[in-house]
């Protein structure tokens, strides 16, 4: 994915001068690196970064041919997709006219040149490569998961749910993670293995559509699409990733994002086209302080009505009770999750989910059940199968037993004349 770094490939570090301050007046909150160009080592370098990250932009000094045989050609073919700019004071004609047939004549800045030429550029550049994809004819409903402070429980409230509504709709259920320093969802997945969500991103950006399954780490049904690692340096361009949802929402049943805390453009943008937005909190005073400060945000941003609240730890020594909680907060409440504190943690060291029977899982069951309903993704015929899954993680299965059923009524007789 990109990163807060441009790049500016020289052998003229006067051209190179110059150029980086028109850089710096249209990008004051990037990193500008410049590199010679002329020294192998330090391309060879830089070609094995990108693996890693990729910078927003790449401006490549060109004179003649030699500059696109030994700079140019190989960053085209170490990354297709990398954001490439050219430039210099004079160029090569013969080379000038590769360059409009490789399709780069509308990317070549002449030096001396102003600012409004620069973002001219660039601005085209950014247009074609994150072009809107065209909206699906049927999108799945997206849920998202707010924490109310740090360490609420969002993640785990999050994955539990993605995994019951996996088993509930039989279907394919998307946990995107939006924590971008090595979210908590990476340690669900059990490995470090499969596309991570930059990688992801950049494949419907270039495609069009979600990369295959077998490519994607899942665990329980769930496909997980999370960081894996620390990024601090890499930063999600909101086109690409409206066009990311807009893919996975129409190759999925359901879509649940985890936000962590995150606050970026989109973010938000997520949380609003969310069909439910839920806030999860800790039962106590401090927690819920900081929960009703998130509420002005969120009514700041306009979303409040599809907002509820989950009290996480409820019942705990310094739990509040239920209607002082919303007053507080300040947000509906849609479930009460028991204090499973360390049942949750013992699991989470063994890569596993809270046992179905504990309390927690029922609980979260209940919402999932409840939130399915109200989505409109149960049919009258699935109660049946969802009163037989119920069953079998209720404590009468566990001890061989069943739960008693009133008869159904029988049919009415019809009358023959």
């Amino acid at each position: 994915m990109l990163s807060d770094r441009i790049v500016l490939l020289a052998r003229d570090l006067e051209a190179a001068s110059e150029l980086r301050e028109i850089v710096a007046q249209c990008n004051p909150f990037h990193e500008i690196l410049t590199l010679d160009a002329g020294d192998p080592a330090r391309i060879q370098e830089f070609l094995q970064s990108l693996a890693s990250g990729k910078p927003d932009l790449v401006f490549v000094e060109i004179r003649d041919f030699r500059d696109l045989a030994e700079v140019f050609e190989p960053l085209m073919n170490a990354d297709p997709a990398l954001r490439l700019l050219v430039y210099g004071r004079k160029i090569e004609n013969h080379t000038y006219l590769e360059l409009h047939r490789l399709g780069f004549g509308n990317r070549i800045l002449h030096l001396p040149a102003r600012r409004e030429q620069l973002e001219r550029i660039t601005d085209d550049l950014r247009t074609t490569h994150s072009a809107p994809l065209p909206p699906s004819v049927e999108l799945c409903p997206m849920i998202s998961f707010l924490p109310g402070k740090p360490g609420s429980g969002a993640s785990t409230a999050a994955w539990h749910f993605a995994a019951v509504c996996a088993e509930r709709l039989q279907g394919r259920v998307a946990l995107v993670d939006l924590d971008l320093n090595c979210g908590v969802q990476s340690l669900f997945t059990g490995a470090a293995s499969g596309m991570n969500l930059f990688d992801a991103i950049s494949v419907v950006d270039h495609t069009g559509r979600l990369p295959d399954a077998e490519y994607l780490p899942s665990r329980d049904g769930v496909l997980i699409l999370s960081t894996q690692r620390r990024c601090r340096s890499s930063r999600i361009d909101s086109h690409l990733f409206d066009n990311f949802l807009t893919a996975v929402r129409a190759a999925c049943s359901l879509v649940v994002v985890d936000h962590s805390g995150n606050w970026e453009r989109f973010s938000v943008q997520a949380m609003k086209a969310s069909a439910v937005v839920f806030c999860v909190s800790g039962n106590d005073y401090l927690s819920l302080a900081q929960t009703h400060r998130a509420a002005a945000l969120i009514e700041e941003e306009g979303f409040l009505g599809s907002v509820r609240l989950i009290l996480n730890r409820h019942g705990s020594s310094f739990s509040v009770p239920v209607e002082e909680a919303a007053r507080l907060a300040g947000f509906q409440i849609a479930a009460t999750l028991p204090n499973s504190f360390s049942q949750l943690q013992t699991a989470l060291r063994r890569g596993r989910r809270a046992d179905p029977r504990s309390a927690y899982s029922s609980a979260l069951a209940d919402l999932v059940t409840q939130t399915l309903r109200s989505l409109r993704l149960y049919r009258e015929e699935d109660k049946a199968q969802i009163q037989r899954w119920e069953d079998s993680r209720s404590w009468l299965a566990a001890l061989g037993l069943s739960r008693r059923r009133a008869s159904a009524p029988s049919s009415p007789l019809i009358g023959r004349s």
